[in-house]
């Protein structure tokens, strides 16, 4: 199997990508940022196929997806980890600033649907049967004070991977991953404790895992996901509550 990171210049995605090559899978990454994924190949003899192109933009997914469609082999596991964050600022006494978010919703979700567009009858039709695997979050499960727009487009990626999931799990998998706080350059623009967090190789190591089992989520870590699913199901009056009393 042929494996696609989209998202693979930093973080989360490129840890993906060298923990896969390194277990002798084809991998190809792809990033806006073609200095960082070119400096995957330095001193890998050029172990990966770079393709480089801006998900916002719609005429360079469309030939990034018509090259894959040439060569994706017997079976393709597209792994979508592209993704913008800027930290919410809110300062008393000062205007609160959300960041660019119209940048934000581009990536995290106008992309993807560009990805999917192009990629779902090729994926129905490889000869072996295909994954997409689609990267949400652990905040999508409840909003928290100064996530968004950053949540609301993670909660979206997680209703669509449901949607996803029930239209096509007869043809290929559908996946979707679920992380608590990693330590990568976007979490890092945070000015606040970050509970349970883990480091990026970890979760590679999770996802990687999780991408050849039966399971439809892929969700880390265990302890970050019981509060989030506990505030999910709470009561509105009662979380309310603790918002006023804790915020």
């Amino acid at each position: 199997m042929k494996y696609w990171i989209i998202g693979a210049s930093s973080g989360i995605g490129r840890e993906i990508a060298m923990q896969l090559s390194e277990l002798g899978n084809e991998v190809v990454v792809s990033s806006s940022n073609k200095s960082n994924l070119e400096k995957l190949n330095e001193g890998n003899h050029e172990k990966f196929k770079l393709l480089s192109f801006d998900v916002s933009n719609k005429a360079e997914v469309n030939e990034a997806c018509n090259i894959i469609k040439e060569d994706s082999g017997d079976a393709l596991c597209i792994i979508y980890m592209a993704a913008r964050y800027d930290a919410y600022e809110q300062d008393k006494g000062k205007e609160s600033k959300l960041g660019n978010y119209e940048n934000i919703i581009n990536v995290n979700i106008i992309g993807l649907l560009h990805i999917i567009e192009n990629m779902h009858n090729h994926l129905k039709n490889t000869k072996k049967r295909s994954k997409f695997i689609i990267c949400s979050s652990l905040v999508a499960f409840k909003g928290l004070p100064f996530s968004q727009p950053y949540s609301l487009t993670k909660a979206a990626l997680y209703n669509l991977s449901s949607s996803f999931f029930a239209e096509n799990h007869k043809y290929f998998d559908v996946k979707v991953i679920t992380p608590g706080f990693v330590d990568t350059p976007l979490t890092r623009k945070n000015k606040f404790d970050m509970p349970f967090i883990i480091s990026a190789s970890k979760a590679a190591q999770i996802i990687i895992k999780g991408l050849n089992s039966k399971k439809y989520e892929i969700s880390f870590p265990l302890v970050t996901r019981i509060i989030m699913v506990s505030l999910s199901i709470m009561p509105h009056f009662i979380y309310n509550f603790l918002i006023k009393k804790f915020s």
